[in-house]
């Protein structure tokens, strides 16, 4: 390999790598809990759970949320607290220390002579992509569907959304979203949702 062609060779795997840190992506972990009967679509009033301050603009903006993902699904929401299904949401978001994490892929560049005095032998192997860790700010949403009557859960799913090595934050739609996906979901399994980032940290 001539000194020519391993330069180019390094610039290419330099934007490559750069590429690959530049584009970090959000992933949201969603499960979701139920006894495998059937939820027929009804009247539902919108709630916020034991604790969570309904009047706060971040518990506003996750209701309508809820409700609009709920509508999709044929239940309407009204107003009030006689509804006979209410969904209880709640919402949590703090700060979690994230470890470094290593990419599992490289480039390998193979060895060759170049130059006019001598050469060079062997090779390098150059990771791509990977992130420092540092903090990450961690978003949670959990809604229970819940008979009034009985006053027993029929369905509970959590979303929980983290930040990976800088790459913003997913939204309040996104979230929503990932939760009631494929609803009711299977029961008891978790699964992961890659969402473009939003660079506003507005939930």
């Amino acid at each position: 390999m001539n000194s020519s062609i391993f330069k180019i060779t390094l610039t290419l795997l330099i934007v490559i790598v750069a590429g690959c840190a530049s584009q970090p992506q959000s992933s949201i972990e969603v499960t979701r809990f139920h006894l495998n009967k059937d939820i027929a679509p009804q009247n539902i009033n919108i709630e916020p759970a034991k604790g969570v301050d309904d009047s706060s603009l971040e518990y506003q903006s996750y209701a309508t949320a809820v409700a609009n993902e709920l509508a999709e699904l044929g239940f309407t929401s009204v107003d009030g607290n006689d509804a006979p299904l209410f969904a209880a949401v709640k919402i949590s978001r703090q700060v979690q220390q994230q470890a470094p994490k290593r990419s599992p892929f490289s480039i390998g560049i193979g060895g060759g002579s170049f130059g006019s005095s001598g050469g060079v032998s062997g090779g390098v192997s150059v990771p791509l992509g990977g992130s420092s860790g540092g903090e990450a700010l961690v978003n949670t949403l959990d809604v229970q569907l819940i008979r009034r009557a009985e006053n027993a859960v029929s369905w509970e799913g959590e979303a929980i959304a983290s930040n990976d090595g800088g790459a913003g934050f997913v939204s309040v739609e996104q979230l929503t979203a990932a939760l009631f996906k494929g609803f009711p979901g299977a029961s008891g399994k978790t699964v992961k949702v890659i969402a473009s980032p939003t660079q506003s940290q507005n939930q």
